[in-house]
């Protein structure tokens, strides 16, 4: 028995007439004839009274109809809860945002989130990218955005961005002897104390790689690991630092601030999305990192220009 032979024999009797049911489904009268006759064949029972007025039901397909539509009303019930259930994204989603990025992303991500899939449940968390990396590989996480570094080597990751970074400084005597300058080189940030993340951290990681590369040698004048504070810090006056433009632009009053892209050579951190190898996401992860990507690229694009305008 099959579902077309059911919404036939329905429409049949609906209609009283073969003809009248050939119109409404469309289907040619000898199609709809052969498959009532089948029907008929497998239930070992006429189910239909064919006179030159039409048709109508047996006492036996009396019995069938109500039968049949209420499978047809299930079957269709059936497609309708499945074809929500595709449209309908819920279920629970952990991300890690790392250091300044997740200054300038988290209350967008979770306003996007909110609007596009309300129904997934978004815990995110805040710290070290390398910290979230470890969280990630611990399954504590589902996905992060994270820098680039070799906690993430092995991990599958996506591209996002890569910033410069920046040498700022409230230093009077690094203002006077730079004042005019387009750029800083590398070298000459080992001449000031320098408020630095402690290792573990992206950045650092970057500073230190380029530094060993080149031979120099730099003072810490403090380690720090919130942005925030470091970004203060250098507003204190208690050591320069070196941070993307992004943790510069959300420094409210720069009042006394001297900022130089470095030189030769130049130094980025890489933003990535960052996943466990081998693992397929679930649709609410998939939702979540779709807009994550997009949201990170989008606000990042008008600050990377910025910076990019000031090193030119």
């Amino acid at each position: 028995m099959e579902l077309r032979q059911l919404r036939y024999f329905v429409s049949v009797v609906d209609a009283g007439s073969i003809t009248r049911a050939s119109d409404s489904l469309n289907v040619v009268q000898s199609a709809i004839s052969h498959q009532l006759r089948l029907l008929e064949e497998e239930l070992g029972s006429s189910l239909l009274i064919r006179g030159g007025a039409g048709v109508s039901p047996t006492a036996a397909g009396l019995a069938l109809y109500s039968h049949a539509r209420t499978i047809l009303r299930q079957v269709e019930d059936a497609r309708s809860s499945v074809a929500y259930e595709e449209a309908h994204i819920s279920g629970s989603v952990a991300i890690g945002i790392a250091g300044s990025t997740a200054q300038l992303c988290t209350i967008p991500i979770l306003a996007a989130a909110r609007a596009s899939c309300p129904d997934v449940i978004l815990t995110i968390h805040e710290g070290v990218s390398d910290a979230l990396v470890a969280a990630l590989i611990a399954g504590k996480i589902d996905m992060a955005i994270a820098y680039a570094s070799d906690a993430t080597e092995k991990l599958e990751t996506l591209p996002i961005v890569s910033e410069p970074l920046f040498f700022a400084t409230t230093d009077p005597h690094a203002k006077r002897d730079y004042a005019g300058r387009a750029s800083i080189e590398l070298s000459e940030i080992s001449r000031w104390p320098l408020l630095v993340q402690s290792m573990p951290g992206a950045t650092r990681a970057a500073i230190d790689r380029a530094c060993w590369r080149a031979g120099i040698k730099y003072v810490v004048a403090a380690e720090v690991n919130a942005p925030a504070s470091m970004s203060a810090g250098v507003m204190a006056g208690l050591g320069s630092a070196v941070l993307p433009w992004v943790a510069i632009e959300m420094i409210e009053r720069r009042d006394g601030l001297l900022v130089l892209p470095l030189s030769n050579p130049g130094v980025h951190r890489d933003v990535i999305m960052v996943m466990r190898p081998g693992t397929s996401p679930s649709r609410a992860a998939a939702c979540v990192r779709d807009l994550a990507l997009g949201i990170v690229r989008e606000l990042h694009a008008p600050l990377l220009q910025a910076g990019e305008e000031r090193a030119a």
